[in-house]
C-alpha cells in the first residue's frame, strides 16, 4: 500500500512562501518603476512621474537631501532587499556563508523600516494634493505596482525566519 504524501513543515511553506514573494516582487518592481506612479499638477503644468521622475523633479526644485532619501528608500531599497532575498533563498540549505546568511537577513531585516518613509512621503503628497487649485496629485497605476513590490518584500522578509538560515536541506515531516 501507498504510504501518504509527507507532509510539508512549517518551515518548508515559509520558505516557498518567501520564494513566491521575492519572485512576484522581483516581476512587479519593472513596472513600479517604469509605470507613472502620480501625475503632479502645480500651477496648471501636468506632469506624470515615474519614482525616478519624482526623485529628479525634487532635485531641481532645489531638495536634493529629500530626493536622495527618496532614491533610496523608493528604488535602493526595494532593489538591495530583493536581490539579498534571493541569494539566500538561492544558498539555502548550504553549510556554507552561513554567518554571512545570518548577517544579510539582519540587514534586510534592519532596512526594511526604511520602507515606511514611502508611506511618510505619500501622506505629504496628499496634503499637497489638498491645495485645491494650486496644486493637485492623482494616482496611477504604477502606484499599485510599487506598492505591491512594498509588499513582496516586507512579508518576504518576514517568512524568512532566521533558524531558517541553519538549516542544512529543506525540511519535510515524513
Amino acid at each position: 500500500m501507498n504510504s501518504p504524501p509527507p507532509i510539508p513543515s512549517s518551515d518548508h511553506l515559509r520558505l516557498q512562501t518567501c520564494r513566491a514573494l521575492v519572485i512576484a516582487g522581483i516581476i512587479l518592481y519593472v513596472p513600479a518603476n517604469v509605470i507613472p506612479v502620480m501625475t503632479m499638477t502645480v500651477v496648471g503644468r501636468v506632469e506624470p512621474l515615474t519614482v525616478l521622475g519624482g526623485v529628479e523633479e525634487l532635485y531641481h526644485s532645489g531638495l536634493p537631501v529629500i530626493a536622495g532619501i527618496v532614491f533610496l528608500a523608493s528604488i535602493v531599497v526595494p532593489f538591495c532587499k530583493l536581490a539579498t532575498l534571493s541569494w539566500l533563498l538561492i544558498m539555502h540549505g548550504s553549510t556554507e556563508c552561513q554567518q554571512q546568511r545570518a548577517t544579510a537577513r539582519r540587514i534586510v531585516h534592519l532596512i526594511g523600516s526604511w520602507s515606511m518613509v514611502d508611506i511618510f512621503l505619500l501622506s505629504v503628497l496628499a496634503a499637497v494634493g489638498q491645495l485645491g487649485v494650486l496644486a493637485s496629485v492623482v494616482a496611477k497605476p504604477g502606484a499599485f505596482f510599487f506598492a505591491a513590490v512594498l509588499v513582496c518584500t516586507i512579508f518576504a522578509s518576514e517568512s524568512y525566519k532566521p533558524r531558517m538560515i541553519w538549516q542544512t536541506r529543506e525540511p519535510l515531516e515524513t
